[in-house]
This record gives structure tokens, sequence and C-alpha cells, in this order.
């Protein structure tokens, strides 16, 4: 800010006055400002030397006619191992950008995991009969998403007794012949249970395992898939996701993976010749994941497939495959997902599944539940901040900024750049995961853009020079025949010394009257809202008044744009009485160019 008549050297300027009691004086500086954005102006008063004062802060806002042009590019990383990555941020910055506008800020998420609410300690229930076994296994699941989120030891844990006894009684409730109940889906179920519970107890029977895996091997068809021994009275599987389901679980498991190698094989060529005619998003999401773990040739097609018949919801945050058992199709598509090593395309897939629980009360909300935490625990393994031992360089012109990150400082860290950079060099360091986004930012001035609305302004004959009428109109200029805007915004930024009233809106038209207005900045701005815009014009009157003296007055303008796509905008100026200097400066304040 510059003090007119004085040296640009001065940032303040006293001047002694005699104040009557209880009568006002008017006191007035003249100031310039030099530059963009907005200044906090402090005036001080004091009496006797100092032995009273008092204080007052205002911010001035100098904002050139522009929009904010606001880009996010995001960057995750998920490092297994201790390494380095690199991201090199060069954004495309109209070259019409507002001189000293461009605004860089990197923020660092380091905590990307979405944790279930409910209570997990009433889904393991004690050990049931054999008929009920699903819910035993629910154990094993718990205790793994536990050790995924950090909240207990592998090993060290009160449960450790009662999940060895759960693994004895499970064990047992496979037949002679390696089945359970005669079913293979049950069977593969149960035998997957077995294997995931195998990381956590010392001793399990592998035997057992390897018998029921002979069985499953048994029920393969001529044509490669599994179909079921029995009617299943819960939820009926179509043959392509039952063969699925039986291979995945085969793959998940290193012995079978090898001594069925040949049924694995029969299998896949199975579905790879159903893989076109899918139409179920269930089959679709279990077939993806099995041909995921085999490394088949068509794996990305039809995750890519999958991908296609996805839902997507809560502006984006979550995504989802609306099937009879979504739960269990967005189960194995986020298996898929890590798989792929998709993570951060995983996230909104993770947060559905932490917001949609199954009720453990029937076999298939146990099936689902157990499906549901495996999936959230291969994620969240992969994700944990528990796993974060790492550094986060960011380099930008001679001036190199370091954050650090571990497994106890896992809350959202800021850095923002000076003005002037136009590139950055971001490089993490260590191992964990986190997501990096680059929020950049730039004005540009409206006249830049093509109009999208017609817009008037007139002004209004008044009695007096302090009194300012604008009559604005707009309409939408639409692309397509009686199309309408989103909701539309009018703002009427008023000239330097202007202010309205509590009721500055009059005269408005009646067809599509406006919603509700804003009055902004003290005064200084008044923003109407509309529903929506068509090609008919909507009109109406503000009434404004000068409160204060200003020289050097730029033009004020009106803006109306598309409140969802700014870039749909217009803007016209408009300017009133011009003064200088010297018509309103104090004889102490004047240049000395000014004749007084």
């Amino acid at each position: 800010m510059e003090i007119i008549g004085r040296s640009t050297s001065n940032v303040n300027y006293t001047k002694s006055v005699h104040v009557l009691p209880k009568v006002g004086k008017l006191i007035s500086f003249l100031v310039k400002a030099k530059k963009l954005g907005e200044m906090t102006v402090r005036v001080k008063a004091s009496i006797s030397n100092g032995i009273a004062t008092d204080a007052l802060e205002k911010v001035i806002r100098v904002m050139p006619e522009s929009l904010v042009q606001s880009r996010v590019e995001s960057f995750g990383f998920f490092m297994d191992t201790y390494q380095n990555q690199t991201f090199l941020v060069n954004p495309s910055i109209d070259k019409k950008a507002n001189k000293g506008s461009v605004k860089f800020e990197l923020r660092v998420n380091p905590n990307l995991l979405i944790t279930v609410q409910e209570n997990l300690d009433n889904i393991r229930a004690d050990i049931s009969g054999c008929s009920e076994s699903i819910k035993d296994m629910l154990h094993f699941v718990v205790h793994e998403y536990l050790v995924a989120v950090g909240s207990t030891h592998p090993y060290e844990s009160n449960d450790n007794v009662n999940r060895f006894l759960i693994n004895v009684h499970l064990q047992k409730c496979i037949k002679s012949n390696g089945s359970w109940r005669n079913k293979v889906f049950d069977t593969a179920f149960l035998v997957n249970a077995l294997q995931d519970a195998a990381k956590y107890i010392y001793f399990t029977d592998r035997l057992k395992r390897e018998k029921a895996f002979d069985w499953l091997a048994s029920q393969q068809h001529h044509s490669g898939s599994f179909k079921e021994t029995e009617t299943d009275l819960h939820y009926k599987r179509s043959d392509v996701a039952l063969t699925s389901y039986v291979l995945a679980v085969m793959l998940e498991n290193e012995s079978a993976k090898v001594q069925h190698a040949v049924v694995i094989e029969k299998g896949m060529s199975f579905l790879s010749d159903q893989l076109d005619l899918i139409t179920s998003a269930n089959d679709l999401a279990i077939v993806t994941y099995a041909m995921m773990l085999y490394g088949h040739r068509l794996k990305d097609a039809a995750f890519e497939k999958l991908i296609d018949v996805s839902i997507i919801t809560n502006n984006g945050a979550e995504r989802y495959w609306n099937t009879s058992n979504s739960v269990e199709a967005t189960s194995f598509a986020l298996l898929s997902h890590v798989m792929a090593n998709k993570l951060l395309e995983a996230l909104p897939i993770m947060r559905w599944l932490v917001n949609h629980r199954s009720e453990i009360d029937s076999v298939t909300g146990q099936e689902n539940t157990y499906l549901r935490l495996k999936a959230l625990s291969r994620m969240t393994h992969k994700i944990s901040p528990s796993r974060n031992d790492y550094m986060v360089q960011l380099k930008y012109k001679q001036s190199t900024r370091l954050l650090r990150f571990d497994k106890y400082s896992n809350m959202i860290q800021n850095i923002t750049t000076p003005q002037g950079v136009r590139k950055i060099e971001i490089t993490v360091m260590g191992i964990g995961a986190g997501l990096l986004e680059v929020i950049y930012q730039y004005s540009l001035n409206l006249t830049n853009f093509e109009n999208r609305f017609q817009l008037d302004l007139q002004k209004q004959k008044t009695s007096s020079d302090h009194e300012l009428r604008l009559k604005v109109c707009a309409s939408f200029i639409p692309t397509v025949s009686e199309s309408r805007s989103n909701m539309a915004l009018i703002e009427v930024t008023l000239p330097s010394g202007y202010v309205v009233d509590h009721n500055p809106i009059s005269e408005q038209t009646t067809v599509n009257p406006i919603d509700h207005f804003e009055i902004r900045y003290g005064g200084a701005s008044v923003v109407a809202y509309y529903k929506n815009m068509s090609n008919v014009r909507n009109c109406f009157t503000v009434t404004a008044y000068r409160r204060f003296k200003v020289a050097l007055k730029r033009p004020a303008y009106v803006v109306v744009y598309d409140y969802y796509d700014t870039n749909q905008n217009a803007i016209k100026m408009y300017e009133v009485d011009k003064q200088n200097v010297c018509e309103i400066c104090e004889e102490e304040d004047c240049p000395a160019d000014c004749q007084k």
C-alpha cells in the first residue's frame, strides 16, 4: 500500500487533530493499493501521549475482474519395500493468467485407511456345530482385520486359544471323503478359511486341507466347470461363479496351486470361453479375481469390463457393483484391485464396503461378512499407516523442503509455495502408503472467456450525485434449444466508495424471480441467486450510495455465471463519477501538483 504524497518507504502516517468532547471529526488518509489481493488497514487513535488508545482493522479487497481456475493433480504411492518414487508436476497454466496469481499447495495424506465402525467382537460367537461353522470362521477373518489395522498383534492375543479350538473343530467338520456337507462351495469356503487361519495358528492339519482340495478337484466336470452337488437353499451361484471361486481358493494355496495345476488350467479354459458371454456383475467380479490370481492373458480385459459395470455414488466417493449380492461382488472387485495394485482406484470401493455391513443372522450374511472383511483386510495391509516410514521432499526453483512421516505421525501436512512457482518435483523416500495432492490455482480475467450469458447494464437517473441506481438484465445463451443453466449467480460489484443498504434490490421481473440475495464485503457487493436461467431476460435494479470519497476509481463490473460450471459466464464494466486526488484531498494531504 502506498500513502499518496509521501515517500514510498513510509508504511504508516500519523495525523494530530483537536477533537471536542462528544463531537465526531472526519479524518482521511489517501492511500493506493500496490498489488492485487486482500490488504489489512489498521487505524490506531491515542490521546494524552498514549495514555488511552483504541484501534480497528479492516480488510480491503483489491481484486481484478477474474475467475479463479483451480486444478488438482493426485498421486498415490504404495511402497512395500524401501525405495524412492519421484513425481514431476508441470501443469498447463493459461498464458493469460493474471500476473502473480499462480499458487501451489502440496497436501500429503499419510492415512488412507477407512475402518469399519461396527463392534467386531459381536461377530465372534461361541463354537457351534458343523452345520453352522461359517459363523465360527468369522473368528479368523476378524482377527486378520484387527491385525491389519494394527489393533492387535498376530500372535499375542487373548483369543489365541479360542482360535486354536475353532480350527480343530472346523477340521473335524471335514468328512472322510474330504468334503463339508457334500457341497462344492461350502467345502471351498471352509478350506479357504482354514488356509487363512494357518497364518496365525501354530498347529494345523495340512493333510485335512489337502484332502479337501482333492475332493474339490474330483468334482470338476469334463467341461472344466464346477457344479453344485446339491441345491443351495441360501444362495444359488452360477457355474461360472462357482468355478471361479473354487479356482481362486486353489490359487490362494501354494500347495494346491501346484498339486492341481491341471484342474486349474482346465477351469481357466472354461472361464475364458465364457468371459464374453457374462452379463452378471457378480459372476464377472469373481471371474476377474480368479484370472488376476492366475495371471491369465484375459485378466486386463476382464478387469476393464468389471469397471465398466460398476456404479459410482456419493459424488464419486464410493464405487460398488449393483447385483443380487452387491457385498459379495464388491468384495471380489476390491480383491482384484489389490491384486492389480490399483490401490488409489480401490479407495472408493473400500469406502463403500466399510459402510455396508451384512447381518450375520443368515448363512448368506455370514458368508458376505467373511468376504467383506477379507477384502478389507487385504486392502488395509497395503495402505495401513502403521507401516509408514518415509520422507516427502518438495523441490521448486532453488528451494527444498521436507516432511517426515512414520506410524506415529499420520496427520495431513501441507506445504505452500511462494508465488511465481510454475513446476515442482516431489520425491517420496521410504516405505508405506499415502496420497499426494497438488492443488494449484490462478486467476484469469473474465474477458478471456466466451460469453454464455447475455448481460445488459443501464445506469438510471437519480436526484442525487451520491445515489447510484443500476438496472441489470441477464439471460442464458443455450447451445441446445430450450436448455437452461444450472443455478446462476449475478454479482454486482460497486465502485469504490459506494455501499448498499439492507434492501438493495427492487423492480425485479416476476418470471423466474430471484431465489435469494446476499450482501458481501460490507455492502460493496450484491449477489443475486437464480435457481436457473433460460433465454428469457431476468432483470432487477440495485441501489447504492456513496459513503466515502475515492479518487482514481477503476471501472466496476457485473458478472453472471453458472454456479456449477463457472466457465459459463459473462461480464460487463460500468463507470460512475470520476474524481481525481486534488478534488478530494485535504490541504495537508494533497500532492505538490495540486493547486489548493
